[in-house]
């Protein structure tokens, strides 16, 4: 076991320390620690953009019209849920608040959804015993991964959707898998398939951890026969993405009946209003702007769960108790309708296989009222040198890589729901797959439901046989 960590010491360290700051799944970590006001880094994304809401969950005809005869240009619609983006004054948008049909207007506003500056028993033999890097997947043991592969469940048939950063579409790992023709990008000048390269890339990573091939090459996924779309809703250079984008690809996802939504992204509002812009400073907008964007995420991810779209959000990094914090909301794990997901890790594991696997990660955040359930999502703590075999392994753009977040978390969530879609038959409605995946957890920490893990640690087998 020694010499097969010193090899891949050599092959990955210095990926490992040139990316694990560059590997991070969210930005409450600095919002959360912002003593003043608890907010989130954001920035307009334009000065004259602006996502109006109507009162009702659909456009009338000649809203579009009206908006040009305003003076405005309405960039692009959302009708299932009765958002548009339009480009205007502030003076004009004011007027357009005003309609009766309008239920509110806010500023479209560029969100860092995911930082660019963060950071056991022998498995049995199964069909990812032959993937070269398998065994440095602690995570796959951890929630008994392989033992549902060898009751044939893969995901087979299941379509999931990774709202994120884009995906590297020629991966060997991930190429298998990945649905190129309906693969979109709702981010302005970036393609989804993301730049040629071996560097980090937060979707390429998460993509990976849901359904790499089971090719014997590199890595293996959760669900390594279900079919991957990337959906882009964040910037590959930045981790930021507007608004209108994250609420625009949950709603494309669930048009192109994608059974599984994964979204390893998230933000921290204060409720009374209070943003932190990219440049550090602080400004006041009104309560009103945070209680209306959170309403219109809402309105996407109902949407999607009534189309029969399980949906799956990473929990957050700040290491923040969201019990009784109601001063702060997260998206998009705060919404009704989401499986929000915590991380755990090991200490230490490549000194100690046998070490506890399901210790609460150092940064996660977490609350009863804020966590469905608790996943493999790797830390960073460990004084060992081999620290960063507590991360969690998976695909990047040119090769492979470590990273740690509930952002690794959540996509062995989404994993886990394929693998109950498909042994239903490739259908299941939304409330049933979360029921199935909350019955069959692991209890960690008790009976009842845990602040850091939820209704308990995601059990693939157990998911598949009870």
């Amino acid at each position: 076991m020694k010499k097969n960590l010193k090899n891949l010491k050599k092959i990955f360290l210095p990926t490992c320390l040139a990316f694990l700051f560059f590997s991070s799944c969210s930005t409450e970590n600095e919002a959360i620690n912002d003593t003043e006001i608890n907010a989130i880094y954001a920035k307009t994304s334009s000065k004259s953009d602006y996502v109006v809401l109507l009162k009702n969950e659909s456009i009338p005809d000649g809203f579009e019209t009206e908006m040009e005869s305003l003076g405005a240009t309405v960039k692009s619609m959302i009708p299932e849920i009765g958002v548009a983006i339009i480009s205007s004054t502030e003076t004009i948008s004011s007027k357009i608040a005003s309609k009766a049909k309008v239920r509110s207007v806010v500023p479209d506003f560029n969100v860092q959804w995911i930082d660019p500056e963060l950071y056991p028993e022998a498995s049995p033999l199964s069909i990812g015993s032959d993937e070269p890097f398998f065994d440095y997947l602690w995570g796959m043991d951890a929630i008994d991964a392989p033992e549902a592969w060898n009751t044939g469940q893969t995901g087979s048939g299941v379509r999931i959707a990774v709202l994120d950063s884009g995906i590297d579409a020629e991966h060997p790992d991930i190429s298998p898998n990945l649905n190129t023709s309906l693969s979109a990008s709702f981010i302005d000048g970036e393609d989804w398939n993301v730049a040629d390269g071996f560097y980090f890339n937060h979707g390429t990573h998460v993509a990976g951890t849901i359904a790499a091939a089971d090719n014997e090459i590199g890595v293996i996924g959760v669900a390594p026969n279900a079919e991957i779309v990337a959906v882009k809703v964040l910037s590959e250079f930045s981790g930021s993405g507007p608004f209108s984008s994250i609420n625009a690809g949950i709603v494309y996802a669930a048009l192109i009946d994608a059974d599984v939504i994964n979204m390893s992204l998230g933000a921290t509002f204060n409720k009374n209003g209070f943003i932190t812009l990219e440049d550090g400073s602080v400004t006041k907008v009104p309560a009103k702007y945070i209680s209306e964007i959170r309403h219109a995420q809402q309105r996407a991810i109902d949407f999607a769960y009534k189309n029969g779209t399980t949906i799956v959000v990473s929990a957050g990094n700040g290491g923040a108790n969201f019990d009784g914090n109601g001063s702060t909301t997260k998206l998009p794990a705060s919404l009704n309708n989401v499986i929000s997901v915590s991380a755990t890790a090991p200490y230490s594991w490549a000194e100690d296989p046998t070490t506890d696997l399901d210790v609460p990660a150092s940064y996660t955040d977490y609350g009863k009222s804020h966590v469905t359930v608790s996943a493999p999502g790797g830390d960073f703590d460990s004084p060992s040198s081999l620290w960063y075999y507590d991360m969690v392994l998976s695909t990047i753009p040119g090769g492979w890589s470590w990273s740690a977040g509930t952002s690794m978390a959540s996509p062995h969530v989404a994993g886990i729901a394929a693998l109950i879609i498909g042994k239903n038959g490739g259908e299941m409605n939304p409330h049933e797959v979360t029921k199935q995946l909350t019955g069959t957890a692991d209890k960690i920490d008790g009976n009842g439901v845990s602040a850091y893990h939820g209704k308990g640690r995601v059990n693939a087998y157990r998911a598949v046989t009870e």
